[in-house]
């Protein structure tokens, strides 16, 4: 840590431990701007989960928070994404543990994820109305075992028009297949909202059978420490 960034964290700690402080919070957004004018003192050792919201701030004595965000700017550097994921971080949450006189910078971020797929096999014999006029389609198109796609998300959904079977040939969805998909996609509620969902319908002409797999997409926040010096 730079000799300056010392006198810093020096000349404000003083305060967090009159307080009572077991670990002081500060958030940063992207560009390295302050959220909030001051600190969130906590009372107890907890981890901060990404996001978390701790009440109000409490402001500093004297103003700082220009010469802390030139801190944490300098602090992360070139360390502006989780190398893993290569999510870029959103904001930074800065740590001060008074009694150890040190300051850990985390990173947040947002995580992409799918749940376990679930598969649902449905038999021609079991809906001979719906299914039977589909495989007919398909035969008569000379189709091979196709698979329909679907994209969701965002506050809307949809099914292709057009997809290829495992040959490669492309075929038109017909109605009675949308009617299908559909009437199965409705069955999870809310399978178009926010992050959406992973849909797909496997027609299988060979064996007679529809294949179904469905899971929602996840969307959360974890965090990463960028940082970690004395003071």
């Amino acid at each position: 840590m730079e000799q300056k960034y010392k006198v810093l964290f020096n000349l404000i700690n003083p305060s967090f431990v009159k307080s009572g402080c077991k670990k002081v919070v500060m958030e940063f957004d992207d560009s390295f701007s302050s959220y909030m004018d001051g600190y969130y003192c906590l009372h107890q050792n907890q981890r901060i989960n990404a996001g978390t919201r701790m009440g109000s701030p409490t402001r500093f004595l004297i103003p700082v928070e220009r010469e802390l965000s030139e801190y944490v700017e300098v602090a992360v550097g070139d360390e502006t994404y989780h190398e893993d994921t290569e999510a870029e971080y959103y904001s930074f949450e800065v740590e001060i543990n008074p009694e150890f006189r040190s300051v850990e910078i985390f990173g947040t971020y947002t995580v992409y994820g799918t749940e376990p797929i679930e598969e649902t096999v449905i038999e021609m014999e079991e809906e001979p109305e719906e299914l039977k006029p589909i495989f007919d389609y398909l035969n008569d198109e000379g189709s091979d075992i196709l698979e329909v796609n679907v994209d969701a998300g965002g506050d809307s959904g949809w099914i292709h028009d057009t997809n290829d079977d495992v040959n490669g040939k492309s075929i038109t969805t017909s109605n009675e297949m949308e009617e299908v998909c559909y009437r199965l996609l409705n069955q999870h509620s809310g399978w178009e909202i926010n992050e959406g969902s992973h849909a797909k319908f496997t027609f299988d002409p060979h064996r007679n059978i529809l294949i179904f797999e469905f899971a929602y997409n996840t969307e959360e926040q974890d965090r990463e420490l960028v940082s970690s010096e004395k003071f």
